[in-house]
């Protein structure tokens, strides 16, 4: 059985690296490269990967990594969400069904632990 704790800092690690991916991509909509590096969208992003990895790191002594390193994949779904909602970005049926896929082999490991 997986450590419920664990899994909540997974989930919520998973969701801040998410938002760190989302608010780079919202920079480099605005920004050159160069820009870029000296944008606070940059450093925000750069900030919440960090925040996200200590989390990673907390869980990694918590749990197996063949547990931990499979739920990491929550990541894939926060990202479609954010893109979708924040930048505007458009879904269609294979992004949807990868997410199932996604969900379901999340749920397989959960199970298998």
């Amino acid at each position: 059985m997986v450590n419920l704790l664990a899994l909540a800092i997974i989930f919520v690690g998973s969701f801040i690296g998410a938002t760190g991916t989302a608010v780079m991509k919202k920079g480099t909509i605005k920004y050159t490269f160069k820009k870029l590096l000296f944008s606070i969208d940059f450093w925000d992003g750069l900030f919440l990967y960090i925040i996200a990895t200590v989390f990673y790191l907390i869980v990694l002594s918590m749990e197996q990594l063949s547990v931990v390193y499979p739920l990491v994949s929550l990541t894939y779904i926060w990202t479609t969400i954010l893109s979708v909602k924040y930048l505007g970005e458009k879904m269609n049926k294979w992004k949807y069904f990868s997410l199932t896929g996604i969900i379901f082999g999340i749920v397989l490991i959960g199970i298998g632990s």
